[in-house]
């Protein structure tokens, strides 16, 4: 009888880690509200996210042109959010806390390993269904060559 409360036991944990790949929770940066990916992309999209960490390489000089890449993303269509990820929610506040910027937080890289992320900063262009269209260099003149082929 332990046997089979042990393979339950497995099998639900199971279940629920692929549940939350499918569904990656992230908390609004500025809120601090939770909130579900699926959710959040559907009413938005689609979307240019910004995948950026304070850790990473170009991090600053990212930030400091988000002002002309948030320009870019608009005229092809595509609202902009940061998504910090694989930090403290305390560090991103730290770092992103002071630019009006809208931001999510990702501390595990969810996101990351969703849409097989392997350079921070990257932009990724996400359909409202979720479905990735594009992984491009995190810069305004790549938003505007994908827009404009």
């Amino acid at each position: 009888m332990r046997r089979v409360g042990v393979v339950f036991t497995l099998l639900l944990l199971i279940g629920i880690s692929t549940a939350s790949a499918a569904d990656p929770r992230l908390v609004d940066g500025v809120s601090g509200a939770p909130i579900a990916w699926t959710d959040w992309v559907a009413k938005r999209g689609p979307v240019a996210v910004l995948v950026w960490a304070s850790w990473a390489p170009k991090a600053e000089a990212t930030m400091d042109g988000h002002a002309s890449l948030a320009t870019a993303c608009s005229e092809a269509g595509l609202h902009l959010v940061v998504l910090d990820v694989q930090e403290s929610l305390e560090d991103g506040r730290s770092a992103l806390g002071g630019r009006e910027v809208g931001w999510l937080h990702d501390r595990h890289g969810a996101l990351l390993k969703k849409y097989r992320v392997i350079e921070v900063p990257s932009l990724l262009l996400v359909t409202a269904d979720g479905e990735q269209l594009a992984k491009l260099d995190a810069t305004p003149e790549a938003v505007r060559v994908w827009s404009n082929p």
